[in-house]
């Protein structure tokens, strides 16, 4: 099971990666607003987990099993964004943020929970 930290840096990884796009820790870093070498030490623990992939000096690419993993995370992450913008009229990168958070820092069961609501399937 993924730590509130990992899942942020994978759908992150992800989400910075979108479209072909290079992603590199300097990128995360920032994005997170976090110090580069806190991101080098989630990235070796990501490289240990089998969820990305990351040669010295390279970029970083999700793995087959990353991708999954990421993709679960993210899904409900756009689908809480969209919420967030359009009922409760958050700003997109608040929202994002919101999301994020969320979507890291609470149980599966929960999160699907929320996001039925939110789909009106609850």
């Amino acid at each position: 099971m993924l730590t509130e930290p990992q899942k942020k840096y994978l759908i992150t990884i992800y989400l910075l990666g979108q479209n072909g796009e290079r992603v590199r820790t300097t990128d995360i870093a920032n994005y997170l607003h976090v110090a580069k070498a806190s991101t080098v030490k989630m990235c070796k623990k990501l490289m240990e987990e089998e969820l990305i992939v990351k040669e010295p000096y390279r970029q970083i690419a999700l793995t087959p099993k990353g991708v999954s993993e990421a993709n679960e995370l993210f899904t409900p992450c756009v689908i809480l964004q969209e919420f967030f913008t359009s009922k409760v009229g958050l700003p997109a990168d608040k929202a994002g943020e919101v999301s994020m958070v969320l979507a890291s820092g609470i149980d599966e069961q929960t999160l699907d929970k929320i996001v039925g609501y939110v789909l009106g399937q609850e």
